[in-house]
């Protein structure tokens, strides 16, 4: 059953509206001829796939139909955040693993980022809107689904099209839209920052997107977002339309809190009222959101852009330059490990080890145990480990290499996007046990990162994934040095000796067993 339109949503909204916008936004509320027609045509894309009636065998066809969609969905399904231990390599499979209500979003994201081709000269500016509109929307499905709320296709189509006001400013004037979204830098109250935007708007910026969304004859639910967004709500949400709104306006308001000009009060403000609103218990809420902001990068990302922030501060994982050569053979740098205490005393040796790690008190003194023991009494030369980034599981960060005399290079190479840079390691993250891989100069299953082969020039290496429970939160890396230095099989064995005990423990830390 449709909503009526509130009485703030006649007809004559935008033609009243059209004098008292600045002169660059007028031709918006044009109906003789309205602007953004694509956008227009977008929306109205966007709503007709998310309306229920979308099956789960219609949308693997009209994916498999589309190359470039069914790569975002594969990548999207195989990515750390959707998928820790399998390959997926069907459509099919991707959206029974997904869920159709995320293959929808995906699907959803695509087709606004489409509109990215009409505004090439606002690209960069573009671009950010929808990144963290995809944001928004990916963290409403991820609080509605454990609110149990029943309409999640509804809610992240809604909490997408909640940008259209910013998209349709950005593209008439973008001096004007950067000089809204800089609001906080210069005025901290909200009550402040609402009466700048009206002197630049000329009209409430929710007010002129309730006018489009009405112009563009939108579904009356949407319009009624858009009138009653200043609405706030204090306590538990009620009712379904009470969830609708807070979920969408709040998830929106943290996204635009968490990449926008540094202001921790507001995004304690969002986050509080999100907490209170949905009624999630406390002590899951931060791990929630983490989940939700993960699997907004892995979304942004299949979707070709990036959910950068305000300060666009410089990346830990930025390129590592290689200069031209002719060889990957380089001398070694290697700080010897001493004798193997492993192979004249193992069960001395095994038990010092275990009594460290039973004495770690958190995951950085019992991964920094484990490593100090491979390289000491294990026999590996060079030993290393890189986490996953807590909120982008894309991101895998070098932390520790022991072995080697200069140890940013190594580090650096380590570290990038699983899915750009080190789609390798991403396979090894996806499985359950340490693997041997006997020589790095013929080709493997996937590709390594060029600028790794160069700067650790490995023969042979063991690599391990480390887990708690079954969630991936990084890897192991382990050799005897630089080409012709070989690990084999007997050390994969010896690698295990230390291996396990530390998985154990890790996950006796973590509260698991």
């Amino acid at each position: 059953m449709s909503l009526p339109l509130p009485a703030s949503s006649e007809p004559s909204l935008a033609a009243s509206l059209q004098p008292r916008l600045p002169r660059s936004l007028q031709p918006l509320c044009s109906q003789a001829s309205p602007s953004l027609p694509a956008l227009e045509q977008t929306c109205q894309k966007i709503l007709s796939l998310t309306g229920g009636s979308t099956s789960a065998d219609r949308l693997s066809q009209l994916i498999g139909r589309d190359p470039g969609l069914t790569c975002k969905v594969l990548q999207v399904s195989n990515s750390i955040a959707y998928s820790p231990q399998q390959i997926i390599t069907s459509i099919p499979h991707a959206v029974t693993w997904l869920g159709l209500d995320t293959v929808r979003a995906i699907v959803d994201a695509a087709q606004l980022v489409e509109h990215l081709t009409q505004w090439p000269d606002r690209h960069h500016l573009v671009s950010g809107i929808i990144a963290r509109a995809i944001a928004a929307a990916v963290h409403a499905i991820e609080l509605g689904m454990a609110m149990e709320y029943s309409s999640q296709s509804q809610l992240f189509s809604r909490t997408l099209l909640y940008s259209i006001g910013d998209l349709a400013i950005a593209n008439q004037d973008a001096n004007l839209y950067q000089t809204l979204r800089s609001l906080p830098l210069t005025v901290k109250h909200p009550s402040d920052r609402a009466a700048k935007e009206l002197g630049l708007l000329g009209v409430p910026k929710m007010r002129l997107a309730q006018a489009l969304a009405q112009l563009w004859s939108l579904p009356p639910d949407l319009v009624e977002l858009f009138a009653t967004a200043h609405e706030r709500t204090t306590g538990r949400w009620q009712t379904s339309q009470q969830t609708l709104r807070g979920l969408v306006t709040g998830c929106s308001a943290l996204i635009n809190a968490l990449t926008g000009p540094a202001d921790p009060a507001t995004v304690e403000t969002v986050t509080r009222g999100l907490l209170t609103g949905s009624g999630l218990p406390e002590e899951q809420f931060p791990n929630l959101l983490a989940r939700a902001l993960d699997r907004s990068h892995q979304l942004v990302r299949s979707a070709g852009l990036s959910l950068d922030s305000w300060d666009d501060a410089v990346s830990p994982t930025a390129p590592v330059f290689i200069p031209p050569q002719t060889t990957r053979h380089r001398p070694a740098e290697l700080i010897s490990p001493g004798p193997s205490a492993i192979d004249t005393d193992p069960q001395h040796t095994l038990q010092i080890l275990e009594e460290a790690l039973r004495a770690s008190r958190d995951l950085n003194a019992l991964l920094g145990c484990f490593v100090k023991s491979l390289h000491r009494d294990g026999g590996f030369s060079r030993v290393a480990f890189a986490l996953l980034h807590h909120k982008n599981s894309d991101q895998l960060l070098g932390r520790v290499i022991l072995g080697a005399r200069d140890t940013v290079p190594y580090l650096s190479t380590l570290s990038g996007s699983l899915s750009l840079d080190h789609p390798f390691f991403l396979r090894v993250l996806k499985q359950t046990d340490p693997i041997l891989v006997e020589d790095f100069t013929t080709p493997l299953s996937e590709p390594i990162d060029p600028a790794f082969l160069h700067i650790w020039n490995p023969g042979s290496a063991i690599i391990a994934p480390l887990h708690v429970g079954i969630r991936p939160i990084g890897l192991v890396f382990c050799d005897r040095g630089p080409v012709p230095q070989e690990v084999g099989p007997k050390d994969l064995q010896t690698f295990h000796l230390f291996y396990k005990p530390t998985m154990v423990c890790m996950n006796r830390l973590a509260g698991l067993f």
